[in-house]
């Protein structure tokens, strides 16, 4: 009995968190004035697509979703790359000022990044990358939060192994990549799916540094479509839906791989 009820408030705590995203997609098969209708029914009353072919015309759809799935493939990229690399050195390198230097990637986390909004435009200015894919990526290819993630977990394996690489002749190189870039896949995993996550969502940056339409992503799509569509709610709804699909089944996909890796590195979702 005590998992029968557990399993069912779980249940209900899982229903009420899904439930608003249940109805946006229901919402956006609706037309304007049912959405907004004083009556709530969940499913439409009409069934219609004319909300999705409005926001095929009247928005670059697919241009946006290869803007997006650049700026967060290039990012994710690049973080896997340094977190695993930095979390290997701060983990396994001893040298002086590795603590010290840690630290402050870690104070990093606690700097707000609307802080540093205006020094990175101004840099990015001066390398002439105003309008471009390398001023929307650069600036996210370090992130702190994955150092300390692949820092902690590398920090796990044990010392032996990598001392008996080392005797065996193995480079610092050699021992990153054969020996413990296979142990800890289950984190980078976990990293890399946040990471496209949260580049995915990313909008701050993006507006800030895209002027020519031809280089927005869905997020500033979507909020210039719903400023614009404001009082027909149906067409913002479809919107909606088509910008979060792809994070929604990217994570259907990966979430074997996402639960595994966050049990063996100690974190809890």
């Amino acid at each position: 009995m005590s998992k029968f009820f557990l399993h069912l408030i779980l249940l209900s705590f899982g229903i009420m968190m899904i439930f608003p995203m249940i109805w946006m997609v229901f919402s956006s098969f609706k037309p304007s004035l049912e959405v907004i209708s004083v009556e709530f029914h969940l499913l439409p009353r009409t069934w219609t697509m004319r909300n999705y072919v409005k926001v095929f015309n009247e928005l670059s759809m697919g241009r946006g979703y290869i803007n997006s799935i650049i700026f967060s493939t290039a990012v994710t990229f690049f973080v896997l790359l340094s977190a695993t690399a930095s979390g290997y050195i701060f983990s396994k390198l001893k040298f002086r000022g590795r603590d010290a230097l840690f630290f402050l990637v870690l104070a990093s986390v606690m700097i707000p990044p609307q802080i540093v909004l205006i020094p990175l435009y101004i840099l990015m200015n001066k390398f002439g990358w105003i309008d471009s894919y390398q001023g929307l990526i650069f600036p996210f290819i370090m992130n702190a939060f994955g150092i300390f993630l692949m820092r902690q977990f590398m920090y796990g394996i044990p010392n032996d192994l990598i001392e008996a690489a080392r005797i065996d002749g193995a480079s610092d190189f050699r021992i990153y990549f054969s020996v413990v870039i296979p142990l800890v896949r289950s984190s980078i995993a976990v990293l890399g799916i946040l990471i496209f996550l949260w580049t995915w969502d990313e909008f701050l940056w993006p507006l800030v540094i895209v002027n020519r339409n031809e280089l927005k992503t869905l997020p500033l799509l979507l909020a210039h479509f719903t400023m614009a569509e404001g009082q027909f709610p149906g067409e913002s709804m479809a919107a909606s839906t088509l910008v979060i699909g792809p994070v929604l089944l990217i994570y259907a996909f990966f979430q074997r791989h996402f639960v595994k890796g966050m049990s063996m590195t100690g974190l809890k979702g």
